[in-house]
């Protein structure tokens, strides 16, 4: 826990333990389809395994209908005898032959999963990147959005680079943001004033200075400057002897406001 005190004030910052996927709870401009036997990932599907997926992304690209199927299974027994048989087979050849047709309709970026200690998502490999990454890591889908959604989105009439990478970034946007709820980067803020809960939020994910920024637009502005002084509290009895000595202070300002009070209406009562 992270605590800072200034005047009145108590500032908390902690885990968010029972945080929501944001992809359960925010709006997304990609569509995140992930695949793994352990984990349920990404956006919610019926789509049996990644060749299911697949196939139906090849045919809403060609066309979802009689004719459509005809070419897919063209395509898939054209692959499979020029380039999965013989003596150096391409296990992805299927794949990578609808991704590119796939591609003249939607834009697609791999997902990436590490299962090591904890899980961590990507649009890049982990290999190289990280320990036993070889061994621990390996595409669990894809994020996607079509191209006719992106230009609703960032304008135009046509697709370009300058759209196209638009598109992109945001889509890696969403990735780094469920990438943070994986790795539990997921925090919440307790306000104290006087040792009594003023105001509290969560849901905040992402780095603790993207999360400081984000918290400040829900602090009042003379406690803003309390994230910047914000410690680590690893004993529990500090936090409640800080917030026993702000209950006292309240405790012993409501005894002297009534005294105050009872005060004057005594010597209202004599007049």
């Amino acid at each position: 826990m992270l605590m800072a005190v200034e005047g009145p004030y108590a500032l908390m910052v902690q885990p968010d333990d029972i945080l929501i996927s944001p992809r359960e709870v925010d709006e997304h401009f990609g569509t995140m389809v992930c695949f793994h036997p352990r984990y349920a990932l990404g956006d919610r599907h019926n789509y049996v395994d990644k060749d299911d997926f697949l196939r139906e992304m090849y045919l809403n690209t060609v066309g979802n209908d009689e004719r459509g199927m005809e070419r897919y299974e063209n395509m898939v027994n054209m692959v499979w005898s020029r380039k999965m048989t013989g003596p150096n087979p391409d296990p992805r050849a299927v794949d990578n032959t609808m991704l590119n047709v796939i591609a003249k309709k939607y834009i697609m970026l791999p997902l990436y999963l590490y299962d090591h200690s904890g899980l961590a998502m990507s649009t890049e490999s982990f290999v190289g990147k990280a320990v036993h990454a070889e061994w621990d890591s390996g595409q669990v889908g894809w994020i996607y959005v079509s191209k006719e959604d992106a230009l609703k989105e960032f304008g135009g009439d046509r697709m370009t680079g300058a759209v196209k990478k638009k598109a992109e970034n945001l889509m890696r946007g969403e990735v780094e943001v469920y990438d943070a709820y994986l790795r539990g980067e997921c925090y919440g803020f307790e306000l104290y004033k006087n040792g009594e809960l003023e105001d509290s939020c969560w849901g905040f994910i992402g780095n603790l200075t993207d999360v400081y920024r984000d918290m400040a637009e829900h602090l009042p502005e003379e406690c803003k400057g309390m994230l910047e002084h914000l410690e680590e509290q690893n004993h529990p009895a500090t936090i409640v002897k800080t917030l026993l000595r702000h209950a006292k202070i309240q405790v012993d300002q409501a005894a002297k406001a009534f005294e105050r009070n009872t005060r004057q209406q005594v010597m209202e009562n004599a007049r």
